[in-house]
This record gives C-alpha cells, structure tokens and sequence, in this order.
C-alpha cells in the first residue's frame, strides 16, 4: 500500500500518510479542501470508482470539538498486492474528480 500511494499520491500537494509498524490500516490525509466524511463528495465518487474507506473522523476524539475531515483509514489486512494497487489507483481518480467538480473519465465514457 505504500508503494501504491507513493506512486498514485506523491504528487499531490498536502498528500501524506502514515508508516505503520503493525496493524491492518495506513491512514491517509488529503489536503483540506478534500472532505472525506459521510457528508462529503468523495465518498460517494470512491463508491461510483468501487472503492470503499473508512472517513478518518470515524477514527478521532476531536479536541475541543475539532475532529479533522480530510482523513482517510486504509485497510490493507485482508487485500492482496493486485487489489491494493488498483484501489488506491480509483481512489486518485476520485479524488481528482472531486477537486475538479467532475466525473472520473472512466465514468464519463460509461455513461
């Protein structure tokens, strides 16, 4: 999963993510401008690409009110190499539609 994301994600100003020693899930923080929660558009476009995440503010006890919202939990306990890698492939082009307000190509071609 890292790789993946360091090859779908390095690019992208304020992408970064976690380098876990353990564990089943890699967290992943978009720019702010990317809202990942119930009530944002990425989820959504991540369902229309066929992927799923866990928004990250599902993850956090905010302080003061405050839980961040362009958080995102990735598993990657129970997914082989092949599937990660096209996952975290969609999820780029969800978020790259979602910060152009519009549609992956894929989807726009399907239609």
């Amino acid at each position: 999963m890292l790789g993946a994301l360091r090859r779908e994600f390095s690019d992208l100003p304020g992408a970064r993510w976690t380098h876990p020693r353990g564990g089943m899930f890699v967290w992943l923080t978009l720019p702010g401008d990317v809202q990942t929660g119930p009530g944002g558009r990425l989820i959504q476009a991540a369902i229309d690409e066929g992927v799923l995440y866990i928004p990250g503010e599902f993850g956090h006890v905010g302080e003061n009110g405050s839980v961040p919202t362009n958080e995102i939990r990735l598993a990657y306990g129970d997914a082989t190499v092949e599937q990660i890698d096209e996952g975290i492939r969609r999820l780029r082009i969800s978020v790259d539609s979602v910060r152009s307000g519009s549609r992956s190509p894929e989807l726009m071609t399907a239609s």
